[in-house]
């Protein structure tokens, strides 16, 4: 059984897990481990663990906003890929959202990405056409472009302007 657990604190998360969250994303596309740790406090934020029968498979870490449900990071221990795991994930945090869940993809100019847009997709989510770069987390590091993605339905023009000021200022801490 598939259980997603919200963390109190990173302390509670594997040693495995920390690695995980730092080998499936690029550094321009994450926070150092410490700032993490940090977010946890904020009243917006959290941090699930990813567990089947007791064993930590996972992270997924959510933002709840003014007007949407932000999902910053996702990652499934490889050996549980393609097994219909992550799918059930996302059902367990969308089910029952009365706002749009969006969340950040990269671009699809490989194999992995075009894969990744294709998963969420089949679980409903559309990608919005507008242009988008994720700003970069710490000094030194790049912007990203990318593509945002919802559910259960597209993003219009006027909500892509809201969303993206919302995410810069509460995610990015832009102003």
């Amino acid at each position: 059984m598939i259980k997603v657990i919200p963390a109190s604190n990173l302390r509670e998360m594997s040693e495995e897990l920390k690695q995980m969250y730092i080998d499936s994303f690029p550094s321009n596309e994450r926070r150092e481990w410490e700032e993490l740790q940090k977010l946890v406090e904020h009243p917006h934020f959290n941090i699930h663990q990813v567990f089947i029968d007791q064993k930590s498979i996972g992270l997924i870490s959510i933002w709840n906003l003014l007007n949407f449900t932000f999902i910053e990071h996702f990652a499934i221990e490889e050996s549980f890929q393609g097994k219909g795991v992550g799918s059930q994930v996302i059902m367990q945090i969308i089910e029952g959202k009365t706002t749009k869940v969006v969340l950040e993809v990269e671009e699809p100019t490989d194999e992995p990405s075009r894969r990744r847009i294709t998963f969420y997709e089949r679980l409903g989510f559309s990608v919005c056409e507008s242009n988008y770069f994720q700003p970069p987390y710490a000094m030194g590091k790049d912007k990203v472009k990318m593509l945002l993605m919802s559910f259960p339905d597209k993003i219009t023009a006027l909500e892509f302007t809201e969303i993206k000021d919302l995410l810069y200022k509460e995610v990015y801490q832009l102003k």
